[in-house]
Parts: structure tokens; C-alpha cells; sequence
């Protein structure tokens, strides 16, 4: 994967979402951050943003787990089905305030994600992550 040009956020609190706006501005002020409260709306961007695009824009998902109408399970269920060509611009981190053993565990053996993340975002983990992918 090329250098990280893109960060998305999903995750149903807007405060947590400027937290990590504010994360990713402070290692990097050139990326661009998307955030989304809904997830449903989150997805309706990455297959119509990923889809479409003409060269790789390498991008990294922030998705919490506890949100309503979906979860971050029922979005990565939805993420699994599409297709190769945007599964594979996006790194996926569950970014959850969730210390469940349960939880972290089904993160980690889910495919399509990297790692698990206990909020809050901060610029220590924005920098790793960064650095994971360059």
C-alpha cells in the first residue's frame, strides 16, 4: 500500500470524531479526514468515492464498534462483499472505547481488520499508523 492519503472516521460521537480530526491535523495537516456519525453514510462514500476512482487512494478507517441502526460488525459484514478494488485502498482499525476481550478478539480475527484501537485517538497512534503504511 502507497502512503496513507485519506482518513475516514465512523463513529456516532461527534466529539470523539473532532478528537481525532484534531489527532491526525496535529502528525499530518495535509491529510484529508472525512468523519461520519452515521455509518450507513460512511458506506454510501467509501463504495461511491473507492469505486469510482481511477488510481488507489490509500485510506485508513477509523470504525467504532457501538453505534445504532449499524454496528461496526454489521458495517464490516457490508464491507467484506465489496469488491477487491476498494477493500484494498482501506485499512480498517476498530477505534472503540470497548475493552471487551470479546470484542478485541472478534476485531482481530476479522480479515479486513488491522488492529484494535482503544480510544481516545491520540497522536502517538495516528503517527504508528501512519508509519505502518508508508
Amino acid at each position: 500500500m502507497e502512503r496513507i492519503a485519506h482518513f475516514i472516521v465512523i463513529d456516532d460521537d461527534q466529539i470523539n470524531n473532532m478528537l481525532c480530526k484534531y489527532s491526525i491535523r496535529q502528525v499530518n495537516g495535509e491529510l484529508e479526514t472525512t468523519t461520519f456519525l452515521e455509518p450507513e453514510k460512511g458506506f454510501e462514500f467509501i463504495v461511491n468515492t473507492y469505486s469510482a476512482a481511477s488510481k488507489a487512494m490509500p485510506s485508513v478507517l477509523l470504525l467504532d464498534i457501538n453505534m445504532p441502526k449499524w454496528s461496526g460488525w454489521d458495517f464490516l459484514d457490508k464491507f467484506e462483499k465489496l469488491d477487491a478494488h476498494i477493500k484494498n485502498q482501506i485499512k480498517v482499525y476498530m477505534l472503540s472505547s470497548s475493552v471487551d476481550p470479546k470484542d478485541i478478539e472478534k476485531a482481530k480475527t476479522n480479515s479486513n481488520v488491522v488492529d484494535y484501537i482503544v480510544k481516545p485517538l491520540n497522536r502517538e497512534i495516528v503517527l504508528k499508523i501512519i508509519e505502518s503504511h508508508s
